[in-house]
């Protein structure tokens, strides 16, 4: 059996110094709260302009007024934008936007976080399950790629490429979640292919995060359903990973330091739960090496947390 190695390393993906994406603007979909306005926060630290991109105007409030005082020690501007990554025609409407405003500022990182949680089973799914969970954990950040990426190629300045996916993007998947997020991986995947160097690409892919994905359905927009009413169960998981789940800013840290090292599948674990993600990895490539069938592995912890076990 003939073999290849791989002959790509972390070398070539990566800012040795992030200090030359400083004064450029950070596009991070999904920011009002959770891994995406811990990647503002980040981001300012970092001297970047955040474009807090999030569909929720009062949570983009919220989340500009507490980034104000940071951002003004730093020197850089926080701007709230209104936007639906599903919709194609309202992400290029931002695109437009900060082309006309900010004609001189390079895009130094465009950070594709936006997602939504739930929807159940293959079959058990309804049509608008299937609809919002590929709308925007998928069909969200290809609108993302194709309204900011080209200029970015264009710009001649260093830059980096990042969406949020999950641990449920390399395991064999056991969701309808799942399966928009393994589309996710090979997305950025196949991105990462057509950039050849010239943008640095990453892909994050955590175990259970704080943040409020869980009850996402809350802000489900009318055609794909409307709002949903978070029941007693959901709101009981949702607790549970705000107590016990990794710090969206543990998420956002390894992002940046993927963008510096040039590490492109970011697997940021939990402490409570070291290794599962790499166990999960490498028990579905064991499965399709040794012509098993799909498996994945159990995680006590996050047993637990679903259901609220201590």
């Amino acid at each position: 059996m003939p073999t290849h190695k791989n002959p790509f390393t972390k070398s070539g993906n990566g800012h040795q110094d992030l200090g030359v994406l400083k004064g450029g603007l950070a596009i991070i979909t999904g920011s009002a709260s959770g891994i995406g306005f811990a990647l503002a926060e980040a981001a300012v630290a970092h001297g970047m302009h955040p474009v807090i991109a999030d569909i929720r105007q009062d949570a983009i409030d919220q989340a500009t007024d507490e980034l104000t005082a940071r951002a003004d020690q730093m020197g850089v501007e926080i701007i709230g934008e209104r936007v639906d990554v599903s919709d194609q025609d309202n992400v290029n409407g931002l695109a437009e936007m900060l082309r006309s405003r900010f004609p001189d500022r390079p895009i130094s990182l465009l950070a594709c976080n936006a997602g939504v949680g739930g929807g159940g089973s293959v079959l058990g799914g309804s049509e608008e399950d299937w609809e919002i969970a590929y709308g925007v954990n998928l069909k969200g950040v290809l609108n993302c790629l194709r309204a900011f990426v080209p200029g970015m190629l264009s710009q001649n300045a260093p830059g980096s490429v990042m969406a949020t996916a999950s641990q449920d993007g390399l395991c064999a998947s056991s969701s309808l979640y799942g399966v928009t997020k393994h589309a996710c991986v090979a997305l950025m995947e196949t991105l990462h292919g057509e950039l050849n160097g010239r943008l640095t690409s990453h892909v994050l892919c955590p175990n259970v995060v704080a943040t409020n994905i869980v009850g996402s359905a809350a802000y489900r927009p009318d055609r794909f359903g409307g709002p949903q009413a978070v029941t007693e169960g959901t709101q009981r998981i949702l607790d549970r990973f705000k107590s016990h789940g990794l710090p969206p800013s543990q998420c956002a840290s390894e992002v940046f330091e993927a963008m510096r090292t040039g590490t492109f599948y970011v697997m940021a674990e939990a402490e409570d739960d070291p290794g599962y993600i790499r166990l999960e990895v490498t028990t579905r490539m064991d499965s399709i090496l040794n012509a098993e069938r799909p498996f994945r592995p159990r995680s006590e912890w996050i047993a637990g947390i679903f259901s609220g076990r201590d």
